[in-house]
């Protein structure tokens, strides 16, 4: 590699870094903010940052804060008030990040799957955080439908679970290998890939293989769009037998 291209590169990773530390900022006073008055505005203005952070994040290898990142946007969407709990957990994920951003960006030596569960849960209504913290069990959910995916998170919250969400097929693999959670739950139509072909490509890599997946669809299990799941891959039917296909794959993976 070129000395041209290194410095470009390294060029890229310190405007990032200016960037991202002014982004953190501006929540941090968004956050001062809330604690003064209650004003829906200021939420907006806090996931309308996190998302500029997470798209500024995409350019640049810093693996890191970007996991933190894309965990805060999944909080600060499922977020309904910025109450003193919710307020807490975003400066809780803004402290990690400008921690992150003052050191090594490529986040060299550190466990990233351990790192993500140091992170605050989303707070479910009726759910005690302290509670999903205690269990440690985590699920990834491939579903780009954010109403499905809200009823999905509830039900494994209601288990003790804790989960986090993507909308893409790609981010998902990603993801899977980043963050190794103990389940995956994949939507059957997600986007250019489909959950057959995300829940083949996990099953086929030695980084994934061991994670249990599940794939969530309308269709019966007999399908011919799912002939060519993995032969271990569970199927959790939308509608009536939800419930039961989810207990069903839950105590087939072993989660407990």
């Amino acid at each position: 590699m070129s000395n041209n291209v290194i410095d470009i590169d390294d060029q890229m990773l310190a405007d990032f870094r200016d960037e991202a530390s002014e982004i953190v900022s501006s929540i941090g006073v968004h956050l001062q903010n809330a604690h003064s008055k209650a004003d829906p505005a200021i939420l907006t203005a806090i996931q309308r940052e996190v998302f500029n952070l997470r798209y500024k994040g995409k350019s640049v290898t810093a693996p890191l804060v970007n996991l933190t990142s894309h965990r805060l946007a999944d909080y600060t969407t499922a977020c309904r008030e910025l109450n003193e709990d919710a307020i807490n957990d975003i400066q809780a994920f803004i402290d990690k990040i400008e921690a992150l951003l003052e050191g090594d960006l490529t986040g060299g030596g550190t466990d990233s799957a351990e790192f993500v569960r140091e992170l605050p849960s989303k707070r479910t209504p009726d759910i005690d955080p302290n509670w999903l913290k205690q269990t440690n069990v985590e699920a990834l959910l491939v579903i780009p439908q954010r109403s499905m995916a809200a009823i999905v998170e509830r039900e494994l919250a209601a288990c003790g679970y804790r989960s986090s969400v993507t909308q893409t097929s790609f981010e998902a693999i990603e993801l899977a290998v980043r963050t190794r959670p103990d389940f995956i739950i994949v939507a059957k139509t997600i986007d250019e890939l489909g959950g057959v072909d995300v829940a083949s490509a996990l099953q086929a890599m030695p980084k994934t293989r061991g994670i249990p997946t599940a794939v969530l669809t309308s269709d019966a299990p007999n399908h011919p769009s799912l002939q060519d799941l993995p032969c271990r891959t569970a199927i959790i039917r939308k509608g009536p037998a939800f419930g039961e296909d989810l207990a069903e794959a839950l105590a087939r993976f072993n989660i407990t």
